[in-house]
């Protein structure tokens, strides 16, 4: 499994917003709590690539490549559920960033988590938007409601804890959490400005997102002087747009994320919970290790090594679909290197310094430091060509 939904940008911005909204017309059995083995079992951990894509089995089958997205409901594509020859029926949609689509429902009777199992698992079932790779699944609500859970990125594991027997020793900060359709919600603050901001590890890489009416109701944009303005990423329903910054602090607790990138949405497509100050990506949380405790309504944040690692944007001012296998060109910031190299939007990038690209090489190429040549091979119109970037901060 490749790049999913939430992932389609850069790994400086994000796409998917709060998923919500799911309605299914099929009668369901009341959902049982975690099964442990063994039943005395304290916490189960497991490898996390990035953190959150781990593997699970459903109704015995498997493994299959998840993603643990704590903004998202039970999802799967329509591939997935043909191949584990679920029934799939009943009416609904979901909605996030750029709109709603239609969704179906299927019944899972387990899924397991090496050592850990809910059962009677509800899971909307879509189509693969264009441009991704079919088979995807998230999970996420579910478990964060039944279990206290730890998202360790540092080492790349996932622990879920067994509630009888977990104890946190309430020593790091902490801020209050709820569930609002589907999605964990937190207090946090930007610049000083307080709000409810969806704690989302869905997005792959993604970023510090404020919500339009956020940003309209503090004139974000004169107050940030923000003139980059693009795509700002996809979610299920399609692409929105937005202005690019940096914020001076944005504040979990007693914690401080300093200078980190933002977009400040137009969201004209209404993807977005009015209510909402954002969305805090990935790009951030995985400053920390997390432990929700939603069901006691709490998140623990332990510092971890990158806590204070500055953070780099694209050097050659792109925004790319981190899809190794099509690695779209989405935006061109005005005057970067990239735009001086005649790059455009839509380009592929099939090669980086002689090599097809890689997950780690679309984000650490463009890490480079200030000075480095790096050169691309780009598909335009259905030809290829080679470019050369200096790279340079553009934000």
């Amino acid at each position: 499994m490749k790049t999913l939904p939430g992932t389609w940008i850069l790994k400086t911005t994000r796409s998917l917003f709060l998923i919500s909204l799911f309605t299914i017309s099929m009668r369901v059995r009341a959902q049982d709590s975690a099964e442990f083995a063994p039943k005395d079992a304290h916490a189960v951990t497991v490898h996390a690539d990035n953190g959150v894509e781990l593997q699970a089995r459903f109704n015995g089958q498997g493994p299959i490549e998840v993603i643990f997205d704590t903004g998202s409901m039970n999802i799967m594509s329509a591939s997935v559920a043909k191949k584990l020859g679920l029934t799939v029926g009943g009416t609904g949609a979901i909605e996030g960033m750029g709109g709603s689509v239609p969704a179906k429902g299927a019944m899972v009777d387990s899924v397991e988590i090496t050592g850990v199992t809910l059962h009677h698992q509800i899971f909307a079932v879509i189509a693969a938007p264009a441009g991704l790779d079919e088979d995807f699944a998230f999970i996420g609500d579910e478990w964060l409601q039944h279990l206290p859970i730890k998202i360790d990125f540092e080492h790349q594991r996932i622990t879920f804890y067994n509630p009888r027997y977990f104890h946190h020793p309430r020593k790091d900060p902490s801020i209050p959490v709820r569930f609002e359709k589907n999605g964990v919600i937190g207090e946090a603050s930007v610049d000083g400005i307080p709000g409810l901001f969806a704690i989302d590890t869905g997005g792959l890489g993604s970023i510090l997102l404020l919500d339009s009416p956020f940003v309209m109701q503090h004139d974000l944009v004169h107050r940030y002087r923000a003139t980059v303005r693009g795509y700002a990423g996809e979610g299920w329903g399609g692409p929105d747009t937005g202005f690019y910054t940096r914020v001076n602090t944005l504040q979990l607790a007693n914690l401080t994320v300093s200078h980190p990138v933002a977009v400040l949405l137009e969201d004209k497509q209404g993807g977005g919970a009015s209510h909402l100050a954002g969305n805090i990506g990935l790009g951030i949380l995985n400053r920390f290790t997390l432990i929700f405790d939603c069901p006691h309504g709490k998140l623990y944040l332990e510092r971890s090594a990158s806590y204070n690692k500055p953070e780099i944007f694209n050097r050659a001012g792109l925004v790319v679909d981190p899809n190794p296998e099509n690695a779209r060109i989405r935006m061109v910031f005005p005057g970067s290197p990239a735009a001086k190299a005649g790059l455009e939007t839509n380009d592929v990038i099939t090669q980086i310094d002689g090599v097809p690209p890689t997950d780690a090489s679309l984000t650490s190429a463009f890490e480079r430091p200030v000075g480095t040549s790096i050169r691309l091979t780009i598909l335009h119109s259905g030809a290829l060509r080679s470019v050369s970037c200096t790279l340079r901060d553009v934000l």
